[in-house]
């Protein structure tokens, strides 16, 4: 029989014991004997019909499935070293925390306390701005200005605004160079900052305003001599360009107008003196030469012509 067994097992594939609990049970079920179900299923006899012909059941075999857990893999962190500040840093650091340190016990012992919140008006931190401003445009516009007596320049009133002598005593027109005696200088002042209010436009030093500047070179350029800067002063633009056109002063410039003229508003005396300031004062030229140009002093030999010519009159 365990020969019978074997073959059984070896047809059907299956384990020798798995085959013999089949063929029990099956032998019990049909009242035949285990050999009989064994020859019937390795192709033997058949067995009685009473029994209804089965296949040999075939357990079904469960694989067991293994689950392998994977090991657990450690997470590894890795350690982030931090560099040490440089030294440098370090030393900086320390000593800010020092002087800190100082300040502090400084206020504390002198009562000051700080307040760290406080801040300053917009209208302060925008006078911070604005006030430097005008103080560079009040050192360019007296950059050209020069000391009572200079030139015969004369000092200015403070309360009165009126020129006035460098002793502080009125000023009468009187008392300049050589064998002039008329300040023209002192006169073009003040008919300047006076009557023709030539500084309104022109500013109180000659840096310019609404009307151009006189300083820097900027008179000579545009009119590089007396007769054409006086008739400029007395035409006044509306003048000039009925009279002489639209361009003016050595350079060209074309008119657009606002110069008011001051023929009939101003003695000849006056206009002449206005020219003499600014020519000598904002302009930088020599007084003597200035006033030779203008026709209001006569040089040596014009003075020798003149006697000669007085001397030969019958």
């Amino acid at each position: 029989m365990s020969e019978l067994l074997a073959k059984v097992a070896e047809i059907l594939g299956a384990p020798e014991t798995l085959v013999q609990r089949s063929a029990e049970a099956r032998a019990e079920a049909s009242g035949n004997t285990v050999e009989e179900v064994l020859q019937s299923w390795a192709g033997g006899e058949a067995l009685s019909a009473s029994a209804p012909t089965e296949e040999a059941p075939v357990e079904e075999v469960q694989e067991e499935v293994v689950v392998v857990e994977e090991a657990p893999v450690e997470e590894v962190q890795e350690e982030v070293v931090v560099a040490e500040e440089a030294p440098v840093v370090q030393k900086a650091t320390t000593k800010v925390e020092k002087v800190i340190k100082k300040v502090s016990m400084a206020n504390n012992t002198m009562g000051i306390k700080l307040n760290t919140d406080t801040t300053l008006p917009r209208w302060l931190n925008y006078s911070f701005m604005i006030i430097p401003i005008f103080i560079l445009i009040g050192m360019i516009n007296t950059s050209g200005a020069q000391e009572c007596g200079v030139n015969g320049i004369l000092d200015v009133d403070r309360k009165s605004q009126q020129t006035v002598n460098c002793d502080g005593s009125p000023f009468e027109g009187k008392g300049v160079a050589s064998t002039n005696t008329v300040n023209y200088v002192a006169v073009g002042q003040q008919v300047y900052s006076g009557a023709a209010a030539c500084a309104g436009c022109h500013g109180a030093n000659g840096g310019g305003g609404v009307g151009p500047s006189f300083i820097g070179g900027a008179l000579y350029k545009t009119f590089p001599t007396c007769a054409d800067h006086a008739k400029w002063i007395q035409l006044g633009s509306a003048g000039w360009q009925a009279e002489v056109g639209a361009a003016y002063g050595a350079e060209n410039t074309i008119s657009i107008g606002g110069m008011p003229g001051f023929q009939g508003k101003l003695t000849e005396e006056e206009l002449m003196a206005v020219v003499v300031f600014e020519r000598v004062v904002f302009g930088g030229g020599n007084t003597e030469e200035v006033l030779v140009d203008c026709g209001l002093l006569e040089t040596e030999e014009e003075e020798e012509e003149n006697i000669e010519a007085v001397s030969t009159t019958p």
